[in-house]
């Protein structure tokens, strides 16, 4: 399968009309830089390549929650940075967004709320700004973890 066939199915899934399929897809798609191989197949797709496809994938039906397992891992700078703002995009419009990561600078300074799991259970919840208080989120980490 392409690229191209992937998001095009993905959009046939949410019933997304093809105005505004194309147009986002072209947005993602030239956002993230791989418009050039929306034809190639996936195999054919570096790990960070996929992950870009699969973000469009999740993105395209403008979703009001979305959930996310370690998102910013194998993009490139540029692309963590774009991905970043498009999720904070999202938040100012009201989206729910929900991700794991092991990057507690990322969690900081995008999260307004955070949860640390540790060996399956939850040990700290709450908005961010009560959990770290005047404390780096991974100061607070190291010594839950202790």
């Amino acid at each position: 399968m392409t690229g191209i066939q992937y998001l095009n199915f993905i959009a046939d899934v949410f019933q997304i009309e093809l105005v505004k399929r194309q147009q986002d897809i072209e947005k993602y798609a030239t956002m993230f830089e791989i418009s050039s191989v929306l034809n190639n197949p996936i195999g054919s797709y570096s790990h960070g390549m996929k992950q870009k496809i699969v973000l469009i994938g999740a993105l395209i039906h403008d979703p009001k929650v979305i959930i996310l397992d370690e998102p910013f891992v194998g993009l490139d700078p540029k692309a963590s940075y774009l991905l970043k703002e498009v999720f904070h995009e999202m938040c100012q419009k009201g989206a729910l967004i929900f991700f794991s990561t092991h990057i507690l600078e990322v969690a900081e300074k995008l999260c307004n709320k955070i949860a640390i799991i540790k060996q399956g259970k939850l040990i700290a919840s709450g908005f961010t700004s009560d959990i770290t208080k005047d404390e780096s989120l991974e100061n607070i980490f190291i010594e839950l973890n202790e």
